[in-house]
């Protein structure tokens, strides 16, 4: 029994280890946001603004279309 909690113990500390992630990013390999460059700027700031107020004009024709179908249907 005794072996079997040893082997169980050496799993779990394999299995343990197994698990962690290799390739994400930590607190070493970070960098801030370099505002010099227009990837950047583009990735981070531009193309955020534009999916945001893409969304929120869908979201007005959807309402658009709902009351139309309902005055419609009337």
């Amino acid at each position: 029994m005794k072996k079997f909690k040893s082997l169980i113990l050496l799993l779990s500390g394999f299995l343990g280890h197994a698990q962690r992630p290799t390739h994400a990013p930590s607190s070493q390999n970070n960098y801030p946001i370099d505002l010099n460059s227009w990837f950047d700027v583009l990735v981070f700031i531009i193309l955020p603004l534009i999916i945001i107020v893409l969304y929120f004009m869908w979201r007005r024709q959807v309402k658009i279309d709902k009351k139309k179908d309902k005055d419609i249907s009337k």
